[in-house]
């Protein structure tokens, strides 16, 4: 294992956090060839308990970078949720079984539910494959940025000195270009930079306990809101036959410290959790005849930061800079995701194939999400509330079952939507109705041109640090459209869109094109020859598709409509963390050079 030397050393970036967050963006950061390092103050990672859900749209994420499958396989996917009320004996009855993913047209309709180590090992797995390692157990002791050199592109202006976390005098400094805090809810970092984090939190405890349940509760393997005359309780299930249960707590002293007010976990006995659980559960069972997997007490904190950055050189991600209750699922997820936003935006400005400014996005589109997070979250805790403190009467149970599908739409991530920015343009959203500028790209079946090939959308929008541009030519063999595809691609030649550019990776210098490009025929198999597509447009015949249906019958020849793209046809830009940045016509090739024009760095510029 990695260990400080005691002498100074110098890094891209260096992460701070071997979390869900961290974890995440040094792997990616590694991944596209950056210089990076990552440290965590835990002697090992968490082997129990923790977050534990993961959201379709994070599947997705995992998804483009070829990890979902491992993550599958590990996990427990919940594919329903259950809704019980107080019924008529005194007991408690369903009154609904409804999907528990609402959302339309996502790849992954269910959670996916294991512990946070398991979560965190699908990348730091994968870390070694690219030299890096998460070192343990050290921890930033002083941190300063040289605000004369923040702006100068070759500079390591953040200087951070680390120690092990057991033998303080055991010391490195380290030189960096960049920082991210993903140190937590009570971030160091965060506070080394005066950063507040600003927001309230409710008056409640929650207990939370995980155990592999012995009961006659008949949806004990489905997201369970159980709302009895007598108690409440939140079930998740997990791997491993395991359960976890959401408990409402009354007696809220009892489990706070009196000085610092956090929760006590010395004053929290498992047994009593259950015990209280048991209320919401009559005329059911429900024991741990097996122990306890994990358990802990919470207070619901709801807390922004007031900025993600100084000086765009030292950044915060996940619960660092933003904290919300568990029970929506969305602590990790937002996280992941603030990594996937932030990791391809530092890999460019460290390539220096964009200017600074693009790290402006981060805080601008992460942050607001953020915001509308915490004021959903409120409403989402103030349902469940409600439910602990009112008893019975406290709501319909037919509005219990619709907002929990309204909710729905939010948790799984597919609809965050990034406002307008250098990096989301949109001046004819019409082109393509159905593409949202600002959100994910949506996914859909498409075939090879050549061979027929069954093909996800999504997997030609892989998170390998590059932009995609969609050519959506319409029928090539109508008349004069051939001429406008030719253009396009003239255009894009000149303008050097897919010309490979030189970076410096690990130990040498590297090329790679920043833009790829793929093109989407409207016509029939066996009538679209890919060589009747300019060849500047594709790399290989594999990139040259269909929207046709598959040799089945079954699958596919929906692109086009389900897009809302007329047979005008459009250009579509895709960022290189799958969102949308630019919806154009056909014709307007100039507007997709424009597009990067705004922020990249042209080839040729003298940087250093």
């Amino acid at each position: 294992m990695q260990s400080p030397t005691g002498k100074t050393s110098f890094v891209d970036v260096l992460v701070v956090g071997a979390g869900p967050s961290g974890s995440m963006l040094a792997f990616s950061l590694m991944k596209a060839g950056v210089s990076t390092r990552i440290i965590d103050k835990k002697d090992a990672p968490v082997d129990r308990g923790h977050a534990d859900a993961l959201q379709p749209r994070v599947l997705e994420v995992l998804r483009s970078h070829g990890l979902v499958d491992k993550a599958i396989a590990l996990g427990n996917k919940i594919n329903t949720t259950a809704i019980w009320h107080p019924g008529p004996d005194g007991g408690i009855e369903r009154v609904s079984r409804i999907p528990n993913i609402t959302a339309p047209r996502g790849l992954y309709p269910f959670n996916l539910t294991n512990h946070q180590g398991a979560h965190e090992a699908i990348f730091t797995d994968e870390m070694p494959k690219y030299g890096g390692i998460v070192e343990r157990p050290y921890a930033p002791c002083s941190l300063s940025i040289d605000e004369d050199k923040a702006d100068d592109a070759d500079a390591y202006p953040v200087t951070v000195e680390i120690e092990n976390v057991h033998d303080p005098s055991e010391k490195e400094t380290v030189r960096a270009k960049y920082v991210v805090g993903a140190d937590g809810a009570h971030s160091w970092i965060r506070r080394s930079l005066g950063i507040q984090a600003v927001g309230d939190h409710t008056d409640r405890c929650w207990g939370v306990i995980d155990f592999v349940p012995d009961t006659n509760y008949p949806d004990i393997r489905a997201t369970s809101q159980v709302h009895s005359s007598t108690g409440f309780c939140l079930i998740v299930p997990r791997e491993d036959d395991m359960v976890r249960l959401y408990i409402p707590l009354d007696e809220t002293e009892r489990y706070l410290d009196p000085v610092t007010k956090r929760v006590n976990i010395a004053a929290v006995n498992p047994d009593d959790l259950l015990e209280i659980a048991k209320r919401a559960f009559r005329p059911y069972y429900m024991n741990a005849k097996q122990g306890y997997h994990w358990f802990t007490v919470y207070v619901v904190g709801q807390r922004v930061a007031q900025r993600y950055s100084a000086f765009n050189r030292v950044f915060l991600s996940g619960d660092a800079c933003h904290t919300h209750s568990p029970k929506a699922g969305q602590g990790m997820n937002a996280g992941i995701n603030d990594a996937h936003n932030l990791a391809w935006k530092l890999a460019y400005v460290v390539r220096k194939w964009a200017d600074r400014k693009l790290l402006d996005t981060y805080e601008y589109e992460r942050r607001q999400f953020a915001v509308d997070l915490i004021n959903f979250d409120k409403k989402y805790v103030a349902m469940f509330e409600s439910m602990a403190k009112h008893g019975k009467d406290s709501i319909d149970p037919v509005l219990h079952s619709k907002a929990v599908q309204t909710f729905g739409l939010f948790k799984n991530g597919i609809g965050i939507h990034y406002a307008e920015s250098m990096i989301v343009k949109n001046p004819v959203q019409s082109i393509a109705k159905h593409i949202t500028v600002g959100k994910r790209f949506p996914p859909e079946i498409i075939l090879v041109a050549r061979d027929d090939k069954v093909t996800q959308i999504h997997d030609i929008l892989l998170s390998d640090s590059r932009f995609k541009v969609l050519i959506f030519t319409g029928d090539i063999y109508e008349e004069g459209r051939s001429e406008v595809v030719k253009a396009v691609a003239d255009k894009f030649v000149e303008g050097k869109l897919t010309t490979e550019r030189s970076y410096v990776g690990r130990n040498r210098i590297d090329t790679m094109r920043m833009v790829d490009t793929f093109t989407i025929v409207k016509g029939s198999k066996g009538m679209v020859r890919y060589w009747d597509v300019p060849e500047s447009l594709y790399t290989h015949w594999t990139r040259v598709f269909i929207d046709d249906v598959d040799i089945t019958g079954e699958q596919g020849g929906h692109a086009y409509q389900n897009f809302g793209i007329s047979d005008e046809g459009a250009l579509v830009v895709v960022r290189p963390d799958g969102y949308v940045g630019l919806v154009t016509e056909l014709s307007n090739a100039e507007g997709v050079l424009g597009y990067f024009r705004s922020w990249e760095i042209p080839m040729g510029t003298k940087t250093v």
